[in-house]
């Protein structure tokens, strides 16, 4: 999910789709060498996750992504986009498209899956009491079994470090719509989060993350997931937030929805986010109108022997900035319905 915080619509060229094999390293700073750590990505389809449905069949599964992937392009506000065909870690499962990332809130902790989304910044969850949630199968998050659960309050520098808040009876609110008009509203806290590490055999807590805790939610959410967890480029997303302990850098590897049942992805962060060899490539990560995205820059694509230069006139963008975001919430790849002609 990409949030609105203003009515710019965004100059990309594409959402690029992650939801295919291969690896991605992104290092947002440079740093010493801090320990790191490793959690599984899941992708829904594949017969890992626990919400696979083996009554679907592939042709239901892809009109199910396609769906999806049209729903969040149109979250960017273009009508012009048409489809192509001590180191952490953690789980993903694939949702629809989408895959889910396994953590744990609060103390004692309790588990929930959660969208990992590196085109939004705020993490948070449906919270009990909730006025009006959308459903989902796993119980809601109740702040009040948490030792480690704080409210944050009105004013501080905690609040307002989170876009679109505003203060009532001294607690710190916020509300997140998205274009696709669905929507979290709820409390902004601090809160425990736990990785499940399968790279070091041991769990990983993190300390007072800003989260939201979401007491009125509705939309285009899946009930297998527990909302949205935030891996963008804003300064309150969760990457953001464990940036001292990790160097900022992260980095996760997407097999395929219906690999083998000993597949599964993974998402590493720190030194474990380290992709190296003879046959790793890199393009450098560049900035573009909204700081949460990640942007790269599309030079050009081959269909067949033909190789189709992307003509920036379509599109045009001011030297050293992207015209690509990067999407790990996205199934297919978006192109704007010129270029996508061609």
């Amino acid at each position: 999910m990409v949030a609105i915080l203003n009515n710019h619509s965004l100059p990309i060229a594409m959402a690029l789709a992650l939801s295919v094999t291969y690896l991605l390293h992104f290092s947002l700073v440079q740093a010493e060498h801090k320990g790191g750590f490793s959690v599984k990505l899941i992708h829904r389809n594949s017969p890992l996750s626990p919400f696979y449905n083996p009554s679907e069949t592939p042709s239901q599964r892809v009109t199910n992504a396609l769906q999806r992937s049209i729903n969040r392009v149109n979250l960017f506000g273009s009508t012009n986009l048409l489809p192509s065909l001590n180191d952490p870690e953690s789980t993903i499962v694939s949702d629809k498209g989408e895959y889910l990332m396994k953590i744990s809130i609060g103390t004692p902790p309790v588990e929930i899956s959660g969208v990992a989304d590196t085109a939004s910044d705020l993490t948070w969850i449906q919270c009990v009491p909730c006025s009006s949630c959308y459903k989902q199968k796993s119980p809601l998050f109740d702040p009040k079994n948490s030792n480690t659960y704080k409210v944050v309050s009105c004013p501080s520098s905690q609040c307002q470090s989170v876009s679109g808040t505003f203060c009532s009876e001294d607690t710190c609110h916020y509300k997140r719509f998205y274009r696709d008009r669905s929507y979290s509203n709820g409390i902004v806290s601090t809160e425990t989060i736990t990785f499940n590490s399968t790279s070091l055999g041991q769990t990983v807590s993190l300390p007072q993350i800003i989260i939201g805790c979401g007491h009125n939610n509705s939309g285009l959410f899946n009930e297998d997931g527990s909302g949205v967890i935030g891996l963008g480029r804003g300064s309150m997303s969760l990457i953001s937030q464990m940036d001292s302990s990790i160097d900022g850098k992260f980095s996760y590897c997407l097999v395929p929805a219906f690999s083998p049942l000993n597949s599964s992805s993974k998402m590493s962060f720190g030194n474990n986010a380290v992709v190296s060899g003879a046959m790793v490539v890199s393009t450098p990560l560049l900035s573009g109108d909204l700081k949460s995205f990640y942007f790269v820059k599309l030079e050009a694509m081959s269909v067949g022997r033909k190789k189709l230069q992307y003509n920036s006139t379509l599109m045009p963008i001011a030297p050293g900035r992207g015209n690509i975001i990067v999407d790990s919430g996205t199934t297919l790849t978006m192109l704007p319905k010129d270029f996508y002609n061609e």
